[in-house]
């Protein structure tokens, strides 16, 4: 869990003084069980009142406030809070198609929306606090380009990478992020055929990386150190067939962390400290076969969490202090097993006003936030 705040002694003397010459002193547990989830609380009301809002799709910060997209099986929402609590509605007036957003990312001044849309090809749409704004339409002006599946900022350029089920995945970028300004920095499918959706993007000691899975092959990890020229990582997940698809990466502790979808013995998580050279911290699901899925990674108070989705039981948080050793901060999916997707392919965890904030899948209540609480011991001095 998070870090215990000390207390004072300034403050545990005047709380002394207060309570008069004789007293005892004991320690009393603050911000406990809300929601029936012990250390956790629901920040949004599920699907935000509509349950056909049945996932969240991104969670990032953006001008002092938290923003949260939906997917829905009409048209995708965007909301967002300034406190954690109090959700509003600002979607933009997109087409009915954008059925989805699948991620988003802060650039400049702005943040980005990348959209699914497989009538006309995904779109990029941006909010300056105020007004939205469409920067690219028709999956880049091709139409097989159904999802901007995975947004990233490296050397002072937006990059968006596309789900094309047909040629294979393609990389766009810009540097303004302004309409117009986008040109293809790789060749279809990285030239060896067509790819899944449910791409990662994430840059570590002066390269680009990009995860996705083959449609034929497993798990593939390619990095570029400008945006131009790619090299493969590797192509074979890994060595092992059924780790399918890289879900997340975090940089954390100055190692790199991947973690690989495997349904068959459970989710891996892998690490380097040069960018190319990994090994193992764990390949069982933390003995779960059921934690197929370790869709997240991301750091907070120096600790690396790891959110698994688990299809069987919930999803499920866990935290280590050194990458090696993890302990469980949450399972059973917030006491509701249709939470089995969290924090989707890495793009719907967030870091807002010192909380962890995680969004799930739950195709009957529709999507959920959760907020991670704070453990504060107050303090208690009692007369005698």
């Amino acid at each position: 869990m998070s870090k215990l705040p000390r207390i004072s002694p300034v403050l545990f003397l005047i709380l002394a003084l207060l309570a008069g010459a004789a007293f005892t002193v004991g320690f009393v547990k603050a911000a406990g069980t809300l929601d029936g989830v012990p250390g956790w609380r629901q920040s949004n009301v599920s699907g935000f009142g509509a349950a056909e809002n049945s996932a969240i799709g991104s969670l990032d910060v953006f001008d002092g406030q938290l923003y949260a997209s939906t997917w829905h099986s009409t048209t995708a929402q965007v909301w967002r809070t300034p406190d954690g609590q109090t959700w509003s509605q600002l979607s933009p007036g997109w087409s009915a198609s954008n059925v989805a957003v699948i991620d988003a990312q802060l650039f400049g001044s702005y943040l980005y929306f990348g959209t699914s849309n497989v009538v006309s090809g995904g779109e990029v749409w941006r909010i300056d606090g105020t007004a939205w704004q469409q920067v690219a339409a028709g999956g880049f002006d091709t139409a097989n380009n159904l999802y901007i599946d995975a947004l990233g900022v490296f050397s002072n350029s937006l990059y968006a990478a596309t789900a094309n089920l047909t040629t294979g995945i393609e990389i766009w970028r810009s540097p303004s992020g302004d309409s117009g300004t986008w040109t293809k920095v790789n060749s279809d499918g990285f030239g060896h055929g067509p790819t899944w959706e449910n791409i990662v993007m994430e840059a570590y000691k002066g390269h680009l990386y990009v995860g996705f899975s083959r449609q034929v092959g497993e798990a593939e990890l390619w990095r570029t150190p400008d945006g131009l020229n790619w090299t493969a990582v590797f192509t074979d997940g890994l060595g092992t067939t059924h780790n399918t698809n890289v879900a997340s990466m975090a940089e954390f502790g100055g190692y790199f962390y991947i973690g690989l979808r495997n349904q068959l013995t459970g989710g891996q998580v892998w690490r380097t400290s040069d960018g190319v050279n990994f090994s193992p911290v764990f390949t069982n699901g933390l003995g779960k076969t059921a934690n197929s899925r370790p869709y997240g990674l991301f750091v907070f108070e120096d600790h690396l969490y790891l959110v698994f989705s688990n299809m069987a039981a919930g999803a499920e948080v866990w935290q280590s202090a050194d990458g090696l050793a993890w302990l469980p901060v949450m399972q059973g999916g917030w006491g509701d097993a249709g939470n089995g997707f969290a924090d989707y392919f890495d793009k719907a965890a967030a870091i807002f006003r010192d909380s962890v904030y995680i969004g799930t899948q739950n195709m009957a209540t529709g999507g959920q936030v959760w907020q991670m609480l704070r453990e504060i011991f107050l303090p208690l001095v009692v007369k005698n």
